[in-house]
């Protein structure tokens, strides 16, 4: 019997050693990945350098467009057209180099309508300057001096120029959506989302010039494609690698990074309800959607493919529209920074409002802004809100019917002489 017990406890602790052994080596090998990231993009930033990206031709070619959207080939043949129209306006286009690519169209039916290209690098233009978050910022005061550093080199290195390829009549309303959106205005996004569902891809065409070292040769192509509703959205991020085994190497990094992050979002930044004496508290309304988003996401390797997927929901929207209303509010405030003056716009909200220009005039705080009742309505919205006023109106009818049959005893009672 005690040799039983005694070999039962000797594979339960060679099992809690081999666990804590697996654990030990996954924790290191991230944080090596994140702080050999951290190291080389300080050498790019000491040396001067950006993210060279890969030529503008081969990326806007025709083949590097078949090769992303394949299965969609009326949106190929719309993007393919765009891009002719844009380079044969501009001939130095082809000069430059692409960090990231950002595709947009919109769908009525089965046809494509309004599709763009938001090409973001270095091209020949010597007024350009680097985008990057201003120093007394939001994201500045509300991360740890280190991560802000961290997606500051972030944006620092992608480039300075953004050039946009859409057809010709659509062109203004571009670069007004683009001119809201590096000012902080998230408003006429969430318009354009509900008038239409919105679609998009993010290409980053060489993610191995900031990835660092240990999987630098793991990554070909980094693909983000996902749409958004103003009651629904998806989100696929897609890690496409050389090989089977740099894609499982890649999932695990995923999975980890996962975990991480929804750490910080609930401990951190308490994105959990609150069990209070008076009852349940959600004060951080969106770290508790960051959350569920997290948990609800699904991470699959499929061959060299690493795929990580998510469903939002409005709330989610929301907080994703919220955070970047905060990215671009404050890469308007570095603008205005390196303009030497701020706008009118931040100075009217720094006049007005506590929030110090951290925020648009726009801006309300909560779940239902910029798509709900406070912004931009829904379907959603509309139905939540007719649900709301019409069991208000159940409660007040019976509240006037007891009402009434508590006074109709009384009314009824003869009458007793004094």
């Amino acid at each position: 019997m005690r040799k039983i017990l005694g070999r039962s406890l000797l594979f339960c602790l060679l099992a809690v050693v081999v666990a804590a052994g697996i654990v030990a080596y996954r924790g290191w090998d991230l944080f090596r990945t994140g702080d050999a990231a951290r190291r080389h993009i300080r050498y790019l930033l000491e040396s001067g350098e950006t993210v060279e990206g890969a030529p503008a031709d081969d990326v806007l070619s025709d083949n590097y467009l078949r090769s992303l959207f394949g299965d969609n080939p009326d949106l190929v043949e719309q993007l393919k057209s765009v891009v002719d129209l844009g380079m044969a306006t501009d001939a130095n286009l082809r000069l430059g180099n692409v960090a990231a690519m950002v595709v947009t169209y919109r769908k009525s039916g089965d046809d494509i309508l309004d599709p763009a290209i938001y090409a973001i690098g270095g091209f020949p233009d010597p007024k350009s300057e680097r985008l990057g978050f201003h120093a007394t910022g939001y994201l500045a005061q509300e991360f740890d001096p280190s991560l802000w550093n961290f997606g500051n080199n972030l944006v620092h290195l992608l480039g300075r120029d953004v050039v946009i390829f859409c057809e010709q009549e659509k062109a203004e309303s571009h670069m007004a959506l683009l001119f809201d959106l590096l000012n902080g205005n998230i408003l006429p996004l969430a318009r354009r989302i509900v008038e239409a569902p919105l679609y998009y891809a993010v290409v980053f065409p060489e993610p191995a010039e900031v990835a660092p070292p240990n999987i630098k040769n793991a990554l070909k192509t980094v693909l983000v494609r996902g749409s958004m509703e103003g009651d629904k959205g998806s989100c696929d991020w897609m890690f496409i690698c050389p090989d089977i085994r740099s894609a499982s190497h890649v999932e695990t990094l995923c999975r980890d990074s996962a975990t991480v992050a929804r750490t910080i979002f609930h401990d951190k930044y308490g994105g959990y309800i609150k069990e209070m004496s008076w009852g349940k508290m959600n004060d951080n309304w969106w770290a508790v959607e960051y959350v569920d988003l997290i948990d609800h996401q699904t991470i699959k390797q499929e061959q060299k493919i690493v795929r990580v997927h998510s469903d939002q929901n409005r709330r989610q929207n929301n907080a994703i529209l919220k955070t970047i209303e905060r990215v671009c509010r404050d890469l308007a405030a570095q603008k205005a920074f390196q303009a030497g003056e701020l706008p009118w716009e931040l100075a009217f909200a720094q006049k007005d409002s506590s929030t110090g220009g951290h925020w648009s005039k726009e801006h309300i705080e909560g779940a239902d802004w910029p798509l709900g009742t406070v912004g931009v309505p829904t379907p959603g919205s509309i139905a939540e809100e007719e649900e709301k006023a019409r069991i208000k109106a159940e409660q007040e009818a019976e509240k006037a019917r007891r009402q009434q049959e508590q006074a109709q005893p009384a009314a009824d009672a003869p009458a007793t002489d004094a």
